[in-house]
């Protein structure tokens, strides 16, 4: 024991020598912010932990490593632990103090040890420990660094990456530059979030407005790449309470990006109408997308479990592959698409195109310092994709839209069309009955009476034919004139209709009475002849069915429609009435003329009112 107490002095005594000879870093960040200090970090890498002082015996035998002058390195899926050293020279008469800033992003445990005339423990980090318990207090693993005046520290720290891919960086802050950082972090951050939320909704919103599937998909995707985000900047610690190792692995971020990407697949593949499913690019798609699921669901497993180092490698290596050949793949499809002539297929192209940039420099591992510093080129390029893509629904979605309203005019004017040769049909059809009753059959009668007159019948005989053949006549001109009123073409509606409810109060026992207000120069002869139709329904359905005493039938033009209204004081009738051949005949001629018909029927009579507009008001 009395030799190992003199011999760590003098290993100390040693270090600190040698500190003083290699280059350190200057305390003094004065004029700049932060300062990354890799390039003057030593690092040693150990099959499995090991302590300061086993750490201490190899670095006095000069067996370190320097790390690579860039903002991020990454040692990738391998089984090795690691020492890092530095040292930071504080030349002022006044002690200074600095932020240490971590930037790997699977540490489960990080230990900093400063040493000067002693070794001691300046913090404990990862995700092992609760957020309130971090020695600084920050999404990202962060360590306070207490200087003294005019003294060199050197500073080891341990880290523990088991199990995830393993980057490291080493950031320099000054506690000002840190609190502005850390201001812009969370404004910008927010800001992300905030977008990505409110694009969410506005899928959402568009699935419960046209219940199309693919505003579920492609909310999916955003609420799982806005997830991604929040794991990424380990936001999900501070606030999703995430701040476990078991809270930690229980999310793996390569498992969230490939069940991601299995959403925008299946995004593609409802957007793009026109690559079918059974073709090549439509079984790539598919294949793909199911691929994506599965190995999310295989990589929740295995960073859950933690295997052997050598599968979870290879388990990683194929869903970071699976990544970059699903990019390359929906890039293909939407052009092929594009150029089939889906023009909508532009806007996943572009979105794409926007994101992928990021992708690709996330998927590669490329170095930037908005890892350490958000946001990065992946979390813009996200942001973007998700405005571009989702413009591109809503344009799709008013595409569709303006599709169905054209489908849906073509078939009211194919109705439309229908009912207007159904009428015409029936009016020329009517025409000729009338023509008919009062041509041949009012003839045939006038000839019969004239030979019965030359007949020697005896006097009460023939006064009892002439009387029936001179009511069957008058029969046979009532219903031609019913069928189709004389001189049509060349009378008003206003008289016709006073001419046929005079006839109606002398014949009936039931009182019409008639109003007509304004003009009818709105309409053509044909529409005129629609409306007196219509007329005679309803005065034939309250002879016929009312029992009523009395009636009214209203005709008033105003400035922009003509309202008829029909009145009794029958007896009304339910529901199953309205649907009978007269009040369906009735409905099919309004329809033809654009109107509205509504029926208020109860014990006390039942009024009738229709709206024509008038043809040039639409």
């Amino acid at each position: 024991m009395t030799i190992k107490k003199a011999i760590v002095p003098i290993v100390f005594l040693f270090i600190c020598l040698s500190a003083k000879c290699q280059s350190s870093i200057n305390a003094d960040l004065t004029g700049k912010e932060y300062e990354i200090i890799n390039g003057s970090t030593k690092y040693l890498q150990v099959n499995s932990l090991i302590s300061l002082d086993s750490v201490l015996k190899v670095v006095s035998q000069q067996k370190l490593n320097t790390l690579a002058n860039e903002p991020v390195i990454f040692f990738g899926y391998n089984p090795y632990y690691y020492w890092y050293k530095f040292s930071i020279a504080n030349n002022d008469s006044i002690s200074r103090n600095l932020i240490l800033l971590l930037g790997g992003l699977g540490i489960r445990k990080a230990e900093i040890w400063q040493i000067n005339n002693a070794a001691k423990l300046a913090g404990s980090g990862g995700y092992q420990y609760p957020f309130d318990e971090r020695p600084y207090r920050f999404v990202h693993h962060s360590f306070s660094l207490s200087l003294a005046a005019n003294t060199t520290d050197t500073f080891y720290v341990k880290v523990d990456e088991s199990h995830a891919y393993k980057s490291t960086s080493f950031v320099l802050v000054t506690p000002k530059a840190m609190q502005k950082f850390e201001h812009r972090f969370y404004m910008l951050t927010g800001i992300m979030i905030g977008l990505l939320l409110l694009f969410f909704l506005f899928n959402l919103y568009l699935y419960f407005s046209i219940k199309e599937k693919i505003h579920v998909w492609y909310g999916l995707y955003i609420v799982t790449m806005l997830f991604f985000i929040i794991k990424q900047e380990g936001i999900d610690a501070e606030y999703l309470g995430l701040d476990s190792a078991t809270g930690y692995r229980a999310t793996c971020m390569a498992a969230i990006a490939s069940f991601g990407m299995g959403c925008m697949l299946q995004v593609c593949i409802l957007f793009l109408v026109n690559v079918q499913r059974t073709s090549l690019a439509g079984k790539i798609l598919s294949l793909l997308k199911w691929a994506s699921f599965l190995l999310a669901a295989v990589q929740v497993i295995i960073f859950y479990v933690r295997p052997a180092n050598q599968i979870e490698a290879i388990t990683f290596q194929i869903a970071n592959k699976t990544t970059l050949i699903t990019f390359a793949s929906i890039v293909f499809a939407c052009l092929y698409s594009f150029l089939k002539g889906f023009k909508p297929a532009a806007f996943i192209l572009a979105g794409q195109l926007v994101f992928i940039v990021g992708g690709i420099t996330r998927s590669l591992f490329i170095a930037s310092i908005s890892y350490i510093f958000p946001p990065s080129l992946f979390e813009i390029g996200l942001v973007l994709e998700v405005v571009i893509i989702s413009f591109g629904l809503m344009y799709r979605y008013n595409q569709y839209k303006n599709e169905k309203e054209e489908i849906t005019f073509q078939l009211q004017q194919e109705k439309l069309n229908t009912t207007k040769a159904i009428l015409l049909a029936q009016e020329e059809e009517k025409k000729r009955i009338a023509a008919d009753l009062h041509d041949e059959l009012g003839g045939n009668l006038a000839a019969i009476k004239m030979t019965l007159q030359s007949f020697n019948v005896p006097s009460h005989q023939a006064d009892s034919l002439n009387y029936l053949i001179d009511k069957a006549s008058a029969n046979a001109r009532h219903i031609a004139h019913n069928l189709m009123p004389p001189e049509f073409e060349n009378t008003s509606l206003k008289a016709i209709l006073g001419n046929l409810f005079q006839l109606v109060n002398t014949e009936g026992k039931i009182k019409f009475h008639f109003f007509y207000t304004g003009s009818s120069h709105h309409f053509t002869k044909q529409e005129d002849l629609i409306i007196y139709r219509v007329i005679m329904e309803l005065t034939s359905n309250i002879i016929r069915h009312a029992n009523a005493t009395e009636a009214t039938m209203q005709l008033v033009y105003h400035e922009n429609y003509l309202a008829i209204m029909a009145e009794d004081n029958g007896g009304g009738f339910g529901n199953k009435n309205t649907a009978g051949i007269g009040l369906k005949t009735i409905r099919l001629r309004i329809d033809f003329l654009n109107g509205t018909f509504d029926i208020d029927t109860g014990n006390t009579g039942t009024t009738i009112m229709i709206q024509i507009p008038y043809k040039e008001m639409e």
